[in-house]
Order: structure tokens, then C-alpha cells, then sequence
């Protein structure tokens, strides 16, 4: 009886733990093919301070150009803010690396007793890589995003877990893909792209 109870315990304590998890680190990556030549895609999407190319994006204000240590402040459709930092350019490889810095918050709830503020993206630590590469006479489209979900301790909200993290970011880059892709095949399906999710 003494070993069934301990087992028991056991068991209701990992279950418990898994559950209660704190945050794990995602990396998401999401490739599209475009029947255009790599540098005429980037053309469009390599100036740091210039993301009219994404539709969800009302307006940039860039400081720096494509010089490392730039800043952009990107305001959305809704009016919300995001700002990032250029961590990396690399205009022979048509691959730049960039960070949030900061967020708008879009309401504040009560979780566990406390405020928590909920940003315009549900994430915490999250850094993005864009890439244009050859892929024959076309070209491939590699976005990748690493982050963490908004709510940094165990049992997260809702509205900061990684589900609505994951979601968020998905349409975030799929939006900017798709109409990246139309841009050079205006009847071009966003099935075209495909997502890789790994945590």
C-alpha cells in the first residue's frame, strides 16, 4: 500500500510539473519559394527602415539605415508599436538579424492575483532572420523566428501563453510571406509556404 501511494504521489507530482512548466525557447521557420531572381527579392525587403512590402504594417520610422545597432518603430494597422534592433546585416548573403526591443501593451489583466501586462505580440526575448537565397533561376524566402512566450513563470495566462504566441507569430510571418510572393506571382498560393515549429 506504502509503494502505491508513493507512486501515486509520483505520479501526481510530474503530471503537475509538466503541466506547470515554466517558458521553453521556440524557433519557428517559415520558407517560400518565388519565381524571381533572389536579388530582385531582396530589393524589396533589404533596407531595414522600409517594411511597406508587409501588410500588416501601417509604418516605419527608421534610424540608422542597414547599419548595425539601427532601430526601427513599426506601427500597426490598430495603431499599436513595435521596435526592434538591427543585430546583423549582411548584404552579400541578403540576410539581416534583428531583435525586439520593446512593445505597446494592449490591455492589462489580472492573472494569479497580479497585473500582467499584454503586449501587441505575445512573446518575450524574440529575435527574427530574414534571408533571400538562390534556388535556380528563382529564389527561396527563409524568415525565422526565436522566442519565448509573453508570460515568463509557470501557468500562464491565456493571452501570453505559446499557443497564442505560436498563432501570433505564424500570421505575422505568413502575412508578410504572402504578399512578399504576390509581389512576383500575383495568383500565387499562401499554401506555398510552409511552417516549421520546433521547442
Amino acid at each position: 500500500m506504502k509503494k502505491i501511494s508513493l507512486l501515486a504521489l509520483f505520479l501526481f507530482l510530474f503530471s503537475a510539473i509538466s503541466f506547470a512548466h515554466g517558458p521553453v525557447r521556440g524557433k519557428m521557420t517559415a520558407k517560400v519559394a518565388i519565381d524571381a531572381p533572389a536579388e530582385e527579392v531582396w530589393d524589396v525587403i533589404k533596407n531595414f527602415d522600409d517594411m511597406s512590402w508587409h501588410p500588416g504594417i501601417k509604418s516605419t520610422d527608421g534610424k540608422g539605415g542597414n547599419e548595425k545597432g539601427a532601430t526601427r518603430v513599426l506601427t500597426l494597422p490598430g495603431g499599436g508599436t513595435i521596435t526592434e534592433f538591427l543585430k546583423k546585416y549582411d548584404d552579400k548573403k541578403m540576410s539581416y538579424t534583428y531583435k525586439i526591443t520593446d512593445m505597446s501593451i494592449v490591455k492589462t489583466i489580472q492573472h494569479s492575483g497580479q497585473d500582467e501586462d499584454v503586449p501587441v505580440l505575445a512573446v518575450d526575448n524574440y529575435q527574427g532572420k530574414l534571408t533571400v537565397k538562390k534556388k535556380g533561376s528563382g529564389s527561396e524566402v527563409i524568415w525565422v523566428a526565436t522566442y519565448y512566450r509573453g508570460y515568463m513563470n509557470n501557468n500562464p495566462p491565456v493571452e501570453l501563453n505559446e499557443e497564442t504566441a505560436d498563432k501570433q507569430v505564424t500570421a505575422v510571418l505568413k502575412e508578410g510571406l504572402t504578399s512578399l510572393l504576390n509581389k512576383f506571382e500575383p495568383a500565387a498560393s499562401p499554401e506555398t509556404i510552409t511552417f516549421e515549429m520546433k521547442r
